[in-house]
Formats: structure tokens, sequence, C-alpha cells
């Protein structure tokens, strides 16, 4: 069959949806000998990003969070590079590889999947992405680990007794999710620790939880964040409610409210943006993201589509919005596959209708609060 007849699928992304609306169409592709899929990540595996909190916390293992992609994929091709540049009218993306001697492709496409997924904003606060760990990445989860080690070894030590309160310090600015579960996390994996150094005072470490708004876990109702509020006071986690992170320095973070902590180590979880490449899109935005149709298809760019944290989805059953969340990518992955099918084989496409089951946050030592 030759390559003018032959239908190539591009999924752009292999976060939650990218890796699910590759796995539904590899169940079909049987029965479409004419189509070839390709998913293009920058990563070849596929990380359970809900759980990094676990792993900088040393409860689970990173083997524990990560899949292979192409042991998940038989049918689908992988392609392990980066997205430099996306070309909708010429219906081509530009992808960069190779180490050492990076180098481009470019790869025509007759249906584009945008699953690009989003990055940490830091709304360019001084100080704030050359000094802070986010907790976006495997690499991230792994350097906030190391960085506790790190500063435990210190601060046993003699010569640094003098900023053991600075090393023993710890804050973490935005209390959604992702704030949270962290500051659980490391909260129980310091004082566990501290056992085997037996020079760090237990009153001198220290847990600070920055929060813009009046109540944390925002996601979930205020009875909630404020039962996770009490619980994480009562472990010893500072919470401090209606104030931002102005700029951080080499010694520490200042707040909006003016006050300043003395801090080696600031987590930001405060901000996301969709991925940059957005912006360079000729099509429809809102908010950053992709405007896209009730069957995720983007409006006047027959072929493209877009799904998880870089589309902006429509939701029939409340006139909003679907959030950004994992068990919406999912979804949205399975059903975007099968309109991409049902298109190709020339029948009607289905919306995307979902309903969420539920949200859940960690709260360390076995317990947690959610919305069922």
């Amino acid at each position: 069959m030759s390559e003018t007849t032959r239908k190539k699928v591009v999924i752009a992304g292999g976060g939650f949806a990218g890796v699910y609306a590759a796995l539904e169409l590899e169940k079909w592709l049987f029965r479409f000998p004419n189509v070839d899929v390709m998913l293009v990540n920058g990563d070849n595996f596929f990380l359970f990003t809900p759980m990094l909190h676990e792993v900088a916390a040393s409860d689970l293992d990173i083997t524990n969070i990560v899949n292979p992609i192409r042991k998940l994929l038989k049918r689908v091709e992988f392609f392990d590079g980066n997205i430099e540049a996306i070309d909708l009218p010429g219906k081509r993306i530009t992808v960069s590889h190779g180490t050492p001697g990076v180098h481009t492709h470019e790869m025509r496409y007759d249906h584009l999947v945008l699953s690009l997924g989003s990055v940490t904003n830091f709304f360019g606060l001084p100080g704030l992405e050359e000094r802070a760990i986010t907790i976006k990445s495997l690499g991230d989860a792994i350097a906030l680990r190391n960085r506790m080690l790190a500063q435990l070894e210190e601060a046993e030590t003699e010569c640094g007794s003098p900023v053991r309160g600075r090393l023993m310090t710890f804050v973490v600015a935005g209390g959604g999710f992702a704030g949270v579960e962290t500051i659980a996390g490391i909260n129980d994996f310091i004082h566990e620790a501290l056992r085997f150094y037996p020079h760090i005072p237990r009153e001198m470490v220290r847990m600070v939880l920055v929060h813009p708004g009046e109540v944390i876990l925002p996601e979930l109702s205020a009875k909630l964040g404020r039962y996770a509020q009490r619980k994480l006071r009562e472990r010893g986690v500072e919470i401090v409610l209606k104030t931002k992170v102005s700029c951080v320095t080499d010694t520490g973070v200042c707040l909006s409210d003016g006050s300043e902590i003395d801090a080696a180590t600031i987590i930001w979880t405060a901000g996301t943006q969709p991925n940059p490449l957005v912006k360079s899109l000729p099509c429809k935005l809102e908010k950053g993201r992709v405007r896209v149709d009730e069957f995720l298809q983007v409006p006047g760019w027959p072929g493209v589509w877009a799904l998880g944290d870089c589309a902006f989805v429509p939701d029939p059953a409340t006139g909003k919005f679907h959030p950004p969340t994992a068990q919406h990518a999912m979804r949205q992955g399975n059903r975007l596959a099968r309109n991409i099918l049902s298109e190709l084989r020339g029948v009607p496409k289905r919306p995307f209708q979902y309903r969420m089951l539920g949200q859940l946050a960690s709260l360390g030592r076995r317990t947690g609060v959610a919305n069922i």
C-alpha cells in the first residue's frame, strides 16, 4: 500500500491523555490495516504523576510509578523525541532527538492529537525558578529526596549546626493536592529519619505550607479542607493562609504579608500552564488552552484533536468545562481514539461525557480525605 493512501495518526505527548488514546487505538488497529499510529514523547516511559510525592518521601520505589511506553504499546509506533514546532496548515510537526548530536525531523500527519500537557508556571516571581524545586517530573521527585537527605547529613555535622534551623526548614507553596500531599509526605520522611541523626533536635524541624486561599484543598469541600488543616497542624505543619510567595532568596522565602522564612528548601506547587507550544498554534485558545468541541476536535482544523491539560473541553452537563485531572484525561483519551476511528470509517462520532468519580488527597500516616 502506498504512503499516499495510508493514514497517519500522530499523538503529540505521552501523559495520561496521550497514552490512553494510544492504548485505545491499539485495540482496534488490526481492523485498520491502512492506518499507522505514532506516539511522540520526550520520555520513553509513562509516569503516574499523582504518586510523585510518595517517591520523594521514599514510600514508593521509582519502578512502582513508571511503565516503559514500548512495553505498553505493541502496534502503535513510539518515537522518543521532543516536539519543537507544529505546522497545522502544512499538517506537519517537527521533532528533535539524538544523543549526542541533536537533530530534527519533520513528520506528516492526517490526524494530530494534541496531548502536550502542562508545565510549571513561576509567574515571574524573583528567584523562584532558579531556587525552587517543583514536583512535576520523576527528576523532581528524586531531586527533592536527594535534597532532604543532603540537608539531614549537613545538619548533623558540627559545622552545620549554625545553619541547622535553616537546613531543617521546608516551605511548600500551594495548598492544592500536590502541595498538601507533598508536605505530608516529606514531614513523615524527615521525622522518621531523625532517629538516625541524634544531633538534630526534633523541635528544630519546621514544615510550612503557604496557601493563598482561606482553606487548603480548594478542589474538595471546605469541611474536608479544614479537617486536613487540623490533621496537618497536629503533626507540626504550619499553615499560612491568605498569603502568597513573593520572592525566593539564597537564604529563604519572602511572603506577600511582608514576613520572611529562613529556609533552605522551597517546593513550588502553586501554578501550571499549558505547554508553551500551544501559544504558537493558530487555532482558538481559551485561558491558554486549545478550545475543542464536544467531540474533542479543534474547530476549523479538520484532523486536529486536543485533550488533557492543554485542552479546554466543554461539559454539556454543566455548561462549564472539564477540569484538567488524570481521571478526565484517561476517559478523554478513550473517547478521542474512538472518534478518530469513527471518522476514518465515516460513521457518526460521539461527544465526550463524563461525571467525576471523586477526588482523594493523602495526608500521610495512612490517612487522607476524599470526595466520592
